[in-house]
C-alpha cells in the first residue's frame, strides 16, 4: 500500500495531520556516536606533509605528526616531528609538543585546533648559540601549520559522517578517541 493511501486510511488527509505526524517523528530523539581514532586524524594530517618555513638562516620542516586525545577539557596533544637545517650545518631532527582544543566548523565539516600552544621544542645537536632561533622558527612553523590546516574533514562518502555534518550535537574526547555525538 503506498504511503499516502496508508496515511489517508488512518485519517491523516489534511496537511495539518501530516504535519503532526512529521513533528511527532522529529520529536523522537535519535542519536549515535561517530568515533575517530588518533590514527584517523594522523592519516588526514599526513596528506598535507611535509610543510616548511624559513627565517633568517634556519629552515624547519614538519615531517610527521602523532596525535593523542586528552579527556580533560576535550583536549588534544599533537607531537610533530621536525627537521631543522641551518646554513652551513648538518640537518638535525627534533620534535615539539603542542596542546590544543578541538573546534568544529559546521559549513565545511572540518575540525581545527584552537588555542594551540607549543609547550616544548626539542632539537638535538644544535649549537647553544642557534638554539633560541631554531626553537622559535620550529615553533612558528608548527603553530602556523596547525592554525590554518584542518586536522580532519568529515567524509561525504561515509553516510554517518555526512549525517554528522548536518546534525552534530557535540564533540568530545573519550577513551582515547574523538567522539562526534550526532542526533536530532
Amino acid at each position: 500500500m503506498p504511503a499516502m493511501q496508508y496515511l489517508r486510511s488512518r485519517g491523516l488527509r489534511t496537511p495539518a495531520g501530516l504535519l503532526a505526524v512529521c513533528l511527532l517523528v522529529a520529536s523522537c530523539s535519535v542519536s549515535y556516536t561517530v568515533r575517530l581514532t588518533a590514527d584517523d586524524i594522523q592519516q588526514f594530517l599526513r596528506q598535507k606533509l611535509p610543510v616548511s618555513v624559513s627565517k633568517f638562516l634556519v629552515a624547519a620542516t614538519v615531517t610527521s605528526v602523532q596525535v593523542e586525545f586528552i579527556e580533560s577539557d576535550n583536549g588534544v596533544v599533537v607531537r610533530p616531528d621536525v627537521e631543522v637545517s641551518l646554513v652551513g650545518q648538518q640537518l638535525v631532527r627534533g620534535y615539539a609538543i603542542v596542546s590544543a582544543q578541538i573546534r568544529y566548523v559546521p559549513p565545511t565539516g572540518e575540525f581545527f585546533l584552537d588555542q594551540a600552544k607549543v609547550v616544548l621544542v626539542a632539537v638535538e645537536g644544535l649549537p647553544d648559540s642557534a638554539r633560541p632561533t631554531v626553537e622559535e622558527v620550529a615553533g612558528k612553523c608548527i603553530e602556523g601549520y596547525l592554525a590554518t590546516q584542518p586536522i580532519y574533514r568529515l567524509k561525504q562518502s561515509d553516510f554517518k559522517q555526512s549525517l554528522a555534518k548536518l546534525v552534530l550535537k557535540s564533540v568530545r574526547t573519550h577513551n582515547g578517541r574523538l567522539e562526534l555525538i550526532v542526533g536530532t
